[in-house]
């Protein structure tokens, strides 16, 4: 961890937005905060995890952190994951983040030395987030420490957060603490999956069951997948692919 006390800041920052996305979780951005900026360092020895929890669903438009570069300017890659929580998948144990990754980015970090630049990871689109559903964002990296990128703290307020142990993959009991930067953007509902035919975010029996009762011939039909005009084997297939 790093620790400075910065009196002016002039860095360029990075803006992308979406339409109509609106927040999923924000924190404060890393200025003005009374030990200055400071964070956690992202190397190979260390990855680092701030969760978050939707108020409700949504579809995932993009994620934005701060990061500021200790190498003075070598720009350190960084791999950038959204992942779901252990205790989702198990049922059980503690809070952390979870080996199944729902989006990844590998980012080049654009700061050079201690004047953080925000990094925006735009999703490919289809990735659901689901109300009261814990998440993970996770920055790692291959890099050595001292040219490694830093994940900026906000400058006030805590969060649920998770660091590895000193093998930069093991994780430690998560609590909370002070908050890495992190901005979630997404557009209300989750997306549609094909072979979705009742739209409630699962390919299920359900959307099985709409299929068969709708077999056949079909002029505009929400079963008939493929749009061929007959509800049949492509169709199936087809649901039968995205089950789940």
């Amino acid at each position: 961890m790093r620790l400075a006390t910065v009196v002016s800041w002039a860095a360029p920052l990075v803006v992308a937005s979406a339409a109509a996305a609106i927040l999923v979780h924000e924190t404060a951005d890393p200025f003005g905060g009374f030990f200055g900026l400071w964070g956690p360092d992202v190397s190979v020895q260390q990855s680092v995890g701030a969760r978050f929890v939707p108020s409700g669903d949504y579809t995932l438009q993009q994620v934005k952190i701060w990061l500021m570069d200790n190498s003075g300017g070598s720009h350190p890659q960084v791999r950038i994951t959204l992942r779901t929580d252990q205790s989702t998948a198990s049922g059980s144990g503690s809070s952390l983040p979870s080996n199944e990754v729902l989006e990844e980015w590998t980012i080049e970090t654009q700061a050079v030395g201690w004047s953080p630049v925000q990094e925006v990871m735009q999703s490919r689109g289809g990735v659901a987030l689901r109300s009261g559903q814990k998440y993970w964002v996770v920055a790692q990296s291959t890099a050595q420490p001292g040219l490694n990128a830093v994940w900026n703290f906000a400058s006030v307020g805590n969060q649920f957060v998770a660091i590895t142990q000193p093998d930069g993959v093991t994780w430690q009991a998560g609590g909370f603490g002070a908050a890495p930067t992190l901005i979630v953007e997404g557009t209300p509902g989750l997306p549609i999956r094909q072979g979705d035919i009742n739209r409630d975010g699962l390919v299920n029996g359900l959307d099985l069951t709409e299929l068969l009762g709708a077999w056949g011939e079909c002029g505009d039909c929400a079963a008939d997948i493929d749009q061929d005009g007959f509800v049949g084997g492509q169709d199936i297939t087809t649901l039968l692919t995205n089950w789940g």
